[in-house]
């Protein structure tokens, strides 16, 4: 899987993606090199998740409605 297309995946596609890559590493089946290949992509796969779920958070805005105000959301 291409750096581009992890750039392109939905929220719920790279997470299925990135699950799926953790369940590939935990079986202990793959060697040395394909598990460091797995783990890069699953860096990827994370941030793009990451990426998504930040621009979502300055998206939201919480309604106070007994001010009549909003704010931004925080954590």
């Amino acid at each position: 899987m291409s750096k581009k297309k992890i750039e392109s995946m939905t929220f719920e596609e790279a997470l299925a993606a990135l699950q799926e890559t953790a369940e590939s590493l935990r079986s202990g089946r793959l060697g040395l090199e394909e598990s460091v290949e797995v783990y890069d992509k699953s860096i990827l796969l994370y941030n793009r998740c990451k990426s998504i779920l930040d621009g979502a958070r300055q998206k939201i805005e919480i309604y106070k409605p007994q001010e009549g105000t909003t704010e931004a959301f925080e954590e």
